[in-house]
């Protein structure tokens, strides 16, 4: 299977020197114009939750906050898990019915959306079926109650939309509240005709070639063991287990892409085989299925990483080898699914296993598990179970504590060069403040563009531009040869944000959410695509689609739907 690739811009040229002059415009133009055979260009989905300021869904309900109980004159009390555990809410988590110790079982949606998110502005409608009383509050305004119905306003701001199920079935007819939807008033007729999603999110994906639902499967940290326990379309928000894989692959279809999904890290085999079993029904023709085991199974950040050390110990009396557990667990899965696709269909299955990719030689014991070898059974080396490689293209490490005092300096010496220069202009007083507020970043904008290019700053290329293109890109696509596997990459794009002590640093904050959506981003997204291009990549895949920034990141191309940024313009031309 093929996933190779062409340069989009030669390295060195002009082109690919992202400079800070020119928009995100001339990027695009630059990665459409020198494109003579795009390989495919991917997108990861971010989390659903209520205040995802992408908002996926016409029904708004499938993004609610999982229920909790409010006791009687305070907010909250009683715990999602507890309320499941005193057998309160049905199969789907609707509540069957509300005991006399709460006031009500409550839930948020459309919470915190950017005020400049104006296409979530407008009339919704509330609808429910069985016995009780609905209340809706919070930034719902002009609430206008029916039989079984709802109807309110919303604006986008600070706060949510508050439903409480006040009673629940309180005749105990066993005809209980449930599914309830939120649909806004101008996407009534189209839901009711069966349509999902909402068509300018549909807009924003349509021409990728592939979807990776990592978050959308809530894979990170996951609980999901058995294929019993997996997400159903029925759910009454998909907050809860993740999306159903048969709404993945609906989300696919309608705009033409591959779906990559990312396995539990404690999936049982039966796990596997339904999965790939029910995509390999669901797969069009000419369309493929990427499956990963888990997510980052070395990011300690993340549950899996702990309990595959857990399992290395177990198995080998060795807790550092926990990336060979992740290369033997991945391989056996791995095999499962090739077995449940069948000879018929097993080019239409791409199996890609992944790396630490800034930990050069770690790799290599993922890919053929030493202590599986020596220690058995069943041994086969993990990389002939697979048809990817697949590697990160982050960059920007500014906000680490190396370089966090140089970036405070660049901050302020910025904003003193923005005020000379409008001193100079003759401007004064609100005229002076307003010239620098509009131009306070400029320099340092500049100066950190020249940063995550080279690392000239600092003296440190390591997380540059520069780097990924002189050294980690060339040694993964060495390794990509060397086993026969096809170079893609699962996550990538800027890595500008604050890091330890710099996460809480409100400056720090804002100046990079700033800079992450200047023409000069744009411009170093033409870079990253054409150095990875030029390296032999295949599959890029940005992180992420839409996201609202802040301090744990500005990961979104776009900050709400609706929104236009010049790296999100890079990508449309690298589509």
């Amino acid at each position: 299977m093929l996933l190779g690739c062409v340069s989009v811009l030669a390295p060195g040229s002009a082109q690919a020197q992202a400079q800070a002059e020119g928009t995100g415009a001339e990027a695009s133009e630059a990665v459409a114009s020198e494109s003579t055979a795009k390989p495919g260009l991917g997108m990861n989905l971010a989390y659903l939750r209520d205040w995802s300021s992408a908002q996926p869904f016409l029904d708004v309900m499938k993004t609610a906050r999982r229920w909790i109980g409010h006791k009687p004159g305070q907010w909250g009390g009683v715990s999602y898990e507890s309320l499941m555990a005193q057998d309160l809410l049905d199969a789907q988590g609707w509540p069957k019915r509300v005991p006399g110790d709460l006031g009500s079982i409550g839930t948020v949606i459309l919470t915190d959306l950017p005020p400049e998110a104006e296409i979530f502005a407008g009339e919704y409608l509330l609808r429910f079926k069985g016995e009780g009383i609905v209340e809706v509050s919070g930034r719902a305004q002009n609430v206008r109650y029916g039989k079984g119905e709802v109807r309110f306003e919303f604006t986008p701001g600070s706060g949510p939309v508050v439903i409480r199920i006040q009673r629940s079935d309180p005749y105990g007819k066993g005809d209980h509240l449930r599914d309830i939807t939120v649909v806004k008033r101008e996407h009534l007729a189209a839901y009711e005709a069966g349509a999902v999603f909402h068509p300018e999110y549909l807009k924003v994906l349509q021409g990728l070639d592939t979807l990776r639902f990592m978050d959308w499967g809530n894979t990170n940290n996951s609980r999901l063991a058995s294929w019993d326990d997996r997400a159903r379309v029925d759910d009454f928000s998909y907050t809860r287990q993740g999306v159903p894989y048969e709404v993945m692959q609906q989300l696919a279809g309608a705009v033409g892409a591959d779906v990559w999904i990312t396995l539990p890290h404690l999936a049982e085999d039966a796990y596997a085989r339904g999965a790939c079993r029910l995509l390999r029904e669901a797969v069009p023709e000419d369309g493929r299925v990427y499956v990963e085991y888990s997510n980052e199974v070395w990011n300690w950040t993340f549950d899996q990483a702990e309990w595959a050390a857990d399992q290395a110990l177990a198995l080998w009396g060795d807790r550092d080898q926990g990336t060979q557990f992740y290369g033997m667990r991945a391989a056996q899965l791995a095999e499962i699914c090739a077995e449940a696709f069948g000879p018929e269909q097993r080019e239409q299955l791409v199996n890609v296993i992944a790396t630490q990719t800034g930990w050069l030689g770690l790799e290599k014991g993922i890919l053929t598990a030493p202590l599986w070898r020596d220690k058995g059974p069943g041994y086969r080396p993990p990389h002939e179970s697979f048809d990817a490689y697949a590697v990160t293209g982050y960059f920007g490490v500014l906000g680490s504590d190396k370089r966090r005092d140089m970036v405070r300096q660049w901050i302020e010496d910025s904003a003193e060069a923005a005020r000379a220069a409008g001193a100079a202009a003759g401007l004064g007083g609100e005229a002076l403040e307003a010239h620098v507020a509009r131009h306070r970043y400029d320099l340092a904008v500049s100066l950190a563009t020249d940063e995550l290019l080279s690392g000239a700053l600092s003296g440190d290329a390591e997380g540059s531009l520069n780097d990924l293109r002189d050294r980690v890109f060339p040694y993964h696509a060495g390794i990509a040869r060397d086993y026969d596997l096809d170079l893609i990459m699962y996550e990538g794009g800027t890595h500008v944000v604050g890091i330890g002590a710099g996460v809480d640093d409100p400056e720090l904050t804002a100046f990079f959410t700033h800079l992450n959506y200047t023409a000069e981003m744009g411009m170093l997204y033409a870079r990253l695509i054409a150095d990875w291009r030029a390296a032999g990549g295949g599959l890029f895949t940005h992180f992420n689609e839409i996201q609202k920034p802040g301090k744990w990141g500005s990961w979104g191309a776009l900050r709400y739907l609706g929104d236009d940024t010049a790296r999100w313009q890079v990508l449309e031309a690298a589509k």
